[in-house]
């Protein structure tokens, strides 16, 4: 039986991924840059320091602070304007999964401060456990340490949990960590199956846990 479920957030429980790529380009707007959109993907799903390394080897002068920080304040406005935008399903999987006595746990790579300003806005934080910040732990996606610090949080094995992602980068994490794994794609596709970096593919956040029932995950051990 699964012991928990890690949660990635932005991409998978809100649409906010879509409001970062906009900012992305109002930034490059604002700077008189060009952010290539293969940049902005390679940058989905990880932490602020590797984002920096791959921005400003791709993109000549050192923009990404810069550019960050436009991009962090075009998304804190578009939130403040018009609300956390909630993927369809959210709710009632957090509820499916409490009502099962699976435990739900927060591991995205989100600075504290803002993620939890978007769970309360959506009015589902205390459908979560525990929660990790991805600033919070030594390295972040693709490297495992988010998922396993998540895993520990609720004392589940990491082999018994299952994470939720949209991003390569956090799928890779969940492979590293050894958790089993469903992609929900968003701006991303899932990778080819032939990476193995996923045991499931889903189109929305309501087909999860068909999915897990599908394949006895929910049975006694």
């Amino acid at each position: 039986m699964l012991q928990a479920v890690l949660w990635d957030m932005d991409g998978l429980m809100f649409d906010t991924e879509r409001i970062g790529q906009a900012g992305w380009q109002a930034a490059a707007r604002e700077l008189g840059i060009h952010i290539p959109p293969e940049v902005v993907a390679a940058m989905r799903g990880t932490g602020t320091d590797a984002c920096r390394r791959l921005f400003n080897r791709s993109i000549p002068g050192n923009y990404y602070d810069k550019a960050h920080a436009l991009r962090l304040q075009y998304a804190a406005d578009w939130v403040q304007r018009h609300g956390v935008p909630v993927k369809p399903g959210l709710r009632p999987l957090l509820d499916g999964l409490r009502d099962r006595g699976i435990p739900s746990v927060l591991a995205t790579s989100t600075a504290r401060a803002t993620a939890l300003a978007y769970l309360e806005q959506a009015g589902v934080t205390k459908l979560f456990a525990a929660m990790v910040f991805g600033p919070e732990v030594a390295l972040p996606k693709p490297a495992p340490d988010i998922f396993l610090a998540a895993a520990a949080v609720v004392h589940a094995a990491p082999g018994r949990c299952l994470v939720l992602e949209d991003s390569p980068n956090g799928l890779r994490a969940a492979r590293a960590a050894g958790c089993r794994a469903i992609v929900v794609p968003d701006l991303t596709p899932a990778p080819p199956a032939a990476l193995h970096l996923w045991d499931g593919c889903v189109s929305t956040l309501y087909d999860v846990i068909p999915w897990l029932e599908q394949r006895g995950f929910f049975s006694a051990e």
